[in-house]
């Protein structure tokens, strides 16, 4: 890396510390996430297994959500470093 223009560099740099602050972001959504989950749990536990049914499938289509989301995410990473990389490797190919 230590031929590659500054701007490119930077433009790794700053690509990396908004990643860096969606992942933190992200990781305080688990947190709440968890503590969500737990208190569904909690809160089936204390009804009939109808409404017991109800809440998994329920939790069931938020965790599907959740793990689309994440999916989205990091497929835009790997957009992000297809995008880098590729005229650094094929100087002549343009996006």
């Amino acid at each position: 890396m230590l031929n590659w223009p500054e701007w490119f560099l930077e433009a790794l740099r700053q690509r990396f510390y908004q990643l860096e602050h969606a992942s933190e972001q992200q990781a305080s959504y688990s947190t709440e996430d968890k503590n969500l989950f737990a208190q569904i749990e909690q809160l089936k536990s204390n009804q009939t297994e109808d409404i017991q049914h109800l809440l998994s499938e329920w939790e069931e289509s938020i965790c599907y959500q959740l793990s689309q989301d994440k999916q989205s995410i990091y497929m835009e990473g790997v957009k992000d470093g297809i995008r880098l990389i590729l005229p650094v490797i094929h100087p002549t190919v343009t996006s």
